[in-house]
């Protein structure tokens, strides 16, 4: 049995996959921090589900792009159950988490995650006969240029992810191609995590929890202005 870990965003998800069942999910989007809600809402679920920690053979983890607190807090406790357990740890780019949401979907999948000041992470997928395809790696661009770039596109296309959230207006407009992915399938949620991962657990590619890391993609603003201190530059 595996258990998805999935904070890197304002949603805090965790679920239980055990062989091919979704035994348990619990998805909240609150303002509550994920250090708040993390472990109480681990606990709860595998109360609920009737699941002891030991039977947890598995943890897999969303690592990003996304929110750096975020991913900083799920990445640290999944890396210490797993190290605790002596259990295999996954990590999962946050993108191709979202794009589990649309299971053999006959559109094309783009996450837009936030990456502040009008940018958005992006990138494309396609399923072909029930494989995930990877079409554009992760990138960093305005979201205004991703979403026109799309609109003149001929191919019907699903945003997903809080940079779709973020600039639904400007999808919604762009009409044409252009969908905006209903309220269950727009955010990164563990069950889809969690059936990402069973596929590297099946081929027995799995990380090391003393080097796994987050895929930030990017310094965050913190480090951006701290650099900029130490060297003497002003900042804005």
């Amino acid at each position: 049995m595996f258990l998805a870990i999935e904070t890197s965003s304002l949603v805090s998800s965790v679920a239980l996959l055990h062989e091919k069942t979704l035994r348990a999910e619990v998805t909240v989007q609150a303002k509550l921090t994920h250090s708040e809600q993390l472990m109480p809402h681990i606990a709860d679920m595998l109360q609920k589900a009737a699941v002891h920690k030991n039977d947890i053979d598995g943890i897999a983890v969303s690592v990003g792009p996304g929110s750096f607190t975020g991913l900083r807090i799920g990445l640290a406790t999944a890396k210490g159950l797993s190290f605790a357990r002596k259990i295999p740890l996954a990590g999962i780019e946050t993108p191709r988490v979202l794009a589990w949401n649309f299971v053999d979907s006959a559109k094309a999948v783009c996450p837009l995650i936030d990456a502040q000041k009008g940018n958005v992470y992006v990138s494309l997928y396609a399923w072909h006969d029930g494989v995930l395809k990877e079409i554009e790696p992760v990138s960093v661009a305005p979201a205004i240029d991703v979403i026109a770039r799309f609109a003149g596109s001929k191919d019907a296309v699903f945003f997903c992810g809080d940079g779709a959230l973020k600039f639904a207006a400007a999808i919604e407009s762009a009409g044409g191609p252009c969908r905006l992915a209903p309220p269950h399938m727009v955010i990164p949620r563990a069950g889809a995590l969690a059936l990402a991962a069973a596929e590297r657990f099946a081929a027995g590619r799995t990380d090391d929890c003393m080097t796994l890391t987050p895929a930030y993609k990017r310094r965050s603003e913190a480090e951006i202005l701290w650099e900029k201190r130490r060297s003497g530059a002003s900042c804005p």
